[in-house]
Formats: structure tokens, sequence, C-alpha cells
């Protein structure tokens, strides 16, 4: 039964996907990533352009957010499930929330908002890579970080393909991404906090490995009764 849902959010390079990955392995856990979820068309409107980048109409959200808890209550073999990146507006929170309680009305939204020092991010843009085959991308545009082959840096430890960077992080793209996060934080913050739902931020300066366990720490605790 489904009993949590995790919104991880934080600006780009926080560390969401990495983290969403990491939990999305464990056994009665999965991860929602929105543009898996929505008509190609859709996607490819949206991916290179710095005015509508990533903009998905609310309807084709709702539908998409709807549709896909509908699969994961019916499975009924996942108790928890990871929000990467999402939601990514105020509108977009209601649309979370208002899914969450008619389909699955004891479940407990759980919102995580990652922060990391202007440094940290800036490092991970530069080094981070994807892998074109690996990750079968509808667009060709893949999103998921690589793991790089430690005798070759430059191609990935799973198939040998030679690595590039995420087409999101090129400098005009990146600085629209990171100003419509900063543009959107207080709002999807204040939005939560009129569900009465508190957004707890999280310090993602170190490795993956710290984050999750500090992650994993806070849920715990959050479902331990006071």
């Amino acid at each position: 039964m489904l009993q949590r849902v995790v919104a991880v959010i934080g600006p780009p390079a926080a560390g969401k996907t990495t983290l969403t990955m990491q939990f999305g392995q464990m056994p009665g856990q999965d991860v929602f990533r929105l543009r898996e979820h929505v008509p190609e068309t859709i996607l490819a409107a949206t991916a290179t352009s710095a005015e509508r980048l990533g903009w998905i109409d609310d309807v084709t959200v709702a539908v998409a957010l709807r549709r896909y808890i509908e699969s994961v209550i019916d499975e009924d073999s996942t108790h928890t499930v990871l929000l990467d990146n999402f939601p990514g507006s105020a509108r977009q929170v209601g649309i979370l929330v208002s899914t969450v309680q008619k389909l699955a009305p004891k479940c407990v939204v759980h919102p995580v908002e990652l922060v990391a020092a202007e440094a940290m991010l800036s490092r991970r843009i530069r080094q981070r890579r994807v892998c074109h085959r690996c990750e079968r991308d509808p667009i060709h545009d893949p999103r998921l970080p690589a793991l790089a082959d430690p005798a070759d840096p430059q191609r990935c430890a799973r198939c040998n393909n030679i690595l590039h960077p995420r087409r999101g992080d090129a400098p005009r793209l990146l600085a629209a991404r990171m100003q419509r996060y900063r543009q959107a934080a207080e709002g999807i913050r204040a939005a939560f906090t009129g569900f009465g739902i508190t957004v707890v931020r999280l310090e993602s300066n170190g490795p993956p490995e710290q984050i999750a366990d500090q992650l994993t720490a806070l849920l715990n605790a959050r479902s331990t009764p006071s």
C-alpha cells in the first residue's frame, strides 16, 4: 500500500536525480519523473527553448500524475514514491496534494528541498555526463547521471559508450533553469505550507551516500510516532 510520497526539489545539480535513483533501486520504492509520463511532442517543444524550457501545461501534468499514482496503487507493491524534481510550481503542489488525497488518503506527502553551495553546484554541472546508449530518452535528451569508467572518465562504465554533457547544462539553458527554480521556489514552499505541510531543507554538499543516509534518517524520524 502506498504510504508516503517524497517530493524532492531543489536547484539544478543539487543531486535530486542521483538521490532518487539510489532510493528507486530499493524494494518497495519507485521514482516518478514527469517527463517520462508525458507525450514526446510536448517534451520536444520545450527541450531547447529557454523561455519554455521544460514547461508542461497543468492538464497534462494532472493526467500524468493521476495515471501514475493509480498504476502504483493497482500494482500494490510500492510503499514509497519519490518525485524527482516535482512539483515545479505552486500550481503543481496543488495538483500533487489533491491527487494523493483523493487516490490514497492515508498516504503522507513529505517535501524535501535539497540545497548546496554555489561552488558545489557549479562543480557538479561541469563534471556530470549522460550516456545516450544506456538511457533511451524519447527525444534523445538523456538526463540521468551516467557512471564513468574509472579507467577512462570519458566513457560509460556500463556500456563503454562516450559520455556527453547534458543538453540542459548548456550555459543559456542552465541559466534559464536556475532562474526559473529561484522564482518558483518560494511559491512552492508557500503552497505546501498552505496545505499544512512543512518543506524540510536538506544540505546536499556531501557525497550521494551521505545525502541518502540523511534522507533515510529524516523519513524514519517523521514516521516515528511522537
